[in-house]
């Protein structure tokens, strides 16, 4: 832009605290409002500035912000126009690479919008259009970080959908942007996403084998990335959703393959545990419901370990206690006496350990009223 001048550390600042009054607004009209006056200043900054690279990446921040602000209030068209005004600021600086970076970030947003007012064709449209960018710089590490994001996105789009061919052929091409060596993290945690959300999906669409198979996937690559903290969140998370799938599908045997390997990791992550021992909650619910006592009894002794093992977890001792109620149910219908006695005994020492919990001590009464009634 000819005559644009350079930006002073002021102008910098004044153009940051535009942005960032961007993302303190709320979806009010009058809060909106403001946001766009506030972004429009911020690109009139940008356009009197143009050989500043700092507001530049100002204005992309702020763009997005409005645009999660309008996304929020479900206006397409708003999302729409910022792009295409983003879009025209951009044709003066052909070589800036966070403006085509901010351009498809402004893309996935338009595109889930897109996706979740039903029209598909141009979600499929934008999405394309993601991939073509993408396609051109192969070696931005970013753009890459955003066309990942989008893929994991347009997994979950198809699996919501039933199209579940579609959804396998985007995984496979997830897949293959994560295992590209230097890739940012944001690209391992989306494409593991995708797996959790992919592998879900066959659960419920009687996939099972499919699933599971997804599911060590997706283990065989967290552990590969030495066990990072996020995508151990993601496998945790991927477990317990597939065991409460299987679960409410009757199929006990899938669910318990799930169980297995959880357990395993657990035994040294206490987070993993944390997520696991939900599982286990639910799965030994599941025997207790089929009348398997035995394979109920043996993830409720996990329960009773993890519980023991950290006496002062509130969540994990009422975690406990739900458990043992359950199977107490079961031994009782069951007609196990020594087993239902063992279990009073259990019941009563951790409402011994737990003087102060009402939840506790709710459980406990509420089961014994039932057996006095």
């Amino acid at each position: 832009m000819p005559g644009a001048q350079n930006a002073g550390k002021a102008t910098i600042s004044k153009a940051g605290e535009l942005a960032d009054t961007i993302s303190s607004l709320g979806d009010s009209d009058g809060e909106i409002k403001h946001a766009r006056a506030c972004y429009d200043t911020l690109y009139t900054l940008a356009s009197a500035h143009a050989n500043s690279a700092d507001i530049r990446d100002r204005l992309i921040c702020g763009a997005l912000r409005l645009a999660a602000c309008h996304a929020r209030r479900s206006e397409l068209s708003a999302i729409h126009d910022i792009r295409t005004h983003l879009e025209r600021y951009s044709l003066g600086h052909p070589h800036d690479p966070g403006m085509r970076r901010g351009y498809c970030e402004l893309s996935v947003t338009l595109c889930l919008e897109y996706t979740r007012q039903g029209k598909t064709a141009e979600a499929d449209a934008t999405f394309d259009e993601i991939q073509v960018i993408a396609a051109r710089h192969p070696s931005d590490r970013l753009l890459r970080s955003t066309l990942a994001k989008a893929i994991a996105n347009r997994i979950a789009a198809h699996c919501d959908a039933g199209r579940t061919s579609e959804a396998q052929h985007l995984h496979s091409s997830l897949c293959a942007l994560a295992a590209v060596s230097n890739s940012e993290p944001d690209t391992m945690l989306h494409r593991a996403n995708g797996s959790f959300n992919l592998a879900t999906h066959l659960a419920q669409t009687d996939a099972s084998k499919k699933a599971i198979d997804l599911y060590f996937n997706l283990a065989v690559f967290v552990d590969s990335k030495r066990r990072t903290a996020s995508l151990r969140d993601v496998l945790a998370d991927a477990g317990f959703g597939l065991i409460t799938v299987f679960g409410d599908k009757k199929k006990l045997a899938a669910a318990e393959t799930i169980y297995m390997d959880l357990r395993k990791r657990a035994a040294t992550d206490i987070k993993m545990r944390e997520k696991t021992m939900l599982a286990a909650f639910n799965l030994m619910t599941d025997f207790c419901r089929d009348g398997a006592i035995g394979k109920a009894r043996h993830i409720y002794d996990d329960i009773l370990a993890a519980s023991s093992e950290e006496p002062a977890n509130e969540q994990m001792a009422l975690l406990h206690a739900k458990a043992c109620t359950n199977l107490l149910l079961t031994a009782d219908a069951l007609a196990e006496e020594a087993h239902a006695d063992l279990l009073c005994q259990e019941l009563t020492a951790l409402v011994s350990a737990w003087p102060d919990d009402p939840e506790i001590w709710d459980i406990a009464a509420r089961l014994s009223l039932l057996h006095t009634t």
